[in-house]
């Protein structure tokens, strides 16, 4: 770190001279325009005006075959890569990939999106990012998140409703989707953190990144957890009228703390936090009321009791991320 101490002149412009070794290396010198922006911590971004001739190049990185990890080792080494914001993956072998690994390869590229197939040959397969990054916004990322959880929650708890008839295939492939909408968020939030500009684009400060990346953990947490909460629920036998009067209740007040923990986050609403937590309260002791005092309540019925307090937990640790610092 380096103290600068601020000059004036002519009474009213204030100077301070910049580091000669940044300038050296941003090719910074007398006449040079520089952007200056204010972030959102209070401090100042500053990054030399490059022409479209200087833009900074894709990020590139060339993966072996075969895998030098596992059978199982080059969708994860994919994921890795776009994970940490790489435009140009290239699965390079010495010899021909073999058909099931170029299947698996190829697979692993439509689960991540904005990554395309952009060449292909016995040799190599070779992914492009196509998204512009600064153009996806991590706010309306997550709170399309939240909204697919929530309705995979509420479509799951349904079904225990006397009567329905149980439909729990589209619950993984919604899930599926998370994953997918996760991974772009995880993307974008460490190039964010890479480069403060992009943050400085979405309104975002360090501390921002840090907590979008935690939220959306949540989030998928929660997906997973409904899941296996339709699982559960698909194994759990005919319930009686009261229990299901408890899981209407249980599931229009999920509803609820799911819409106010991604509003309050986002909007950094410390008082819709506050009624996340309240609701939580509210929702544990519909359980705990339930489980104490029906002496007929099968392990099935505990299990899913289980798992909605624990898809609840994850939406109020969402809202657990609002500062009271923060101005609503």
């Amino acid at each position: 770190m380096q103290l600068r101490k601020v000059q004036e002149m002519g009474g009213t412009t204030l100077l301070v001279s910049i580091p000669k070794d940044w300038a050296k290396a941003a090719s910074v010198k007398k006449g040079s325009v520089l952007s200056i922006e204010t972030s959102g911590d209070g401090g100042l971004l500053i990054y030399p005006v490059k022409s479209d001739a200087q833009e900074d190049p894709e990020k590139e990185i060339e993966i072996s075959y075969p895998s030098r990890f596992s059978n199982e080792g080059l969708p994860n080494e994919i994921t890795a890569a776009y994970l940490l914001g790489y435009d140009l993956i290239r699965v390079k072998g010495k010899h021909r990939i073999a058909s099931r690994d170029r299947e698996r390869v190829i697979s692993s590229i439509k689960k991540l999106i904005g990554l395309e197939v952009v060449e292909e040959d016995a040799q190599s397969i070779t992914s492009q990012f196509l998204v512009d990054k600064t153009a996806v916004e991590p706010s309306k990322i997550l709170k399309r998140i939240s909204t697919i959880v929530r309705a995979m929650i509420s479509d799951t708890l349904k079904q225990v409703a006397p009567g329905d008839v149980p439909q729990f295939e589209s619950v993984a492939q919604r899930d599926d989707e998370v994953d997918r909408l996760h991974f772009l968020l995880v993307r974008l939030i460490r190039s964010a953190v890479r480069e403060p500009r992009s943050a400085s684009k979405f309104g975002l400060t360090s501390i921002d990144c840090l907590d979008y990346r935690v939220a959306a953990s949540q989030l998928e947490t929660a997906g997973d957890y409904a899941v296996e909460l339709s699982n559960a629920i698909a194994n759990l036998s005919k319930v009686d009228q009261g229990t299901g009067r408890l899981f209407a209740s249980i599931t229009q007040l999920l509803e609820e703390i799911s819409d106010n923990a991604a509003r309050s986050f986002i909007a950094k609403d410390f008082t819709l936090g506050q009624r996340v937590f309240d609701q939580y309260q509210r929702l544990d002791a519909l359980i705990s009321d339930f489980s104490r005092n029906d002496v007929k309540v099968s392990p099935d019925l505990l299990h899913v009791l289980d798992l909605v307090e624990r898809i609840t937990r994850c939406q109020r640790d969402v809202a657990d991320l609002v500062s009271p610092m923060n101005p609503a």
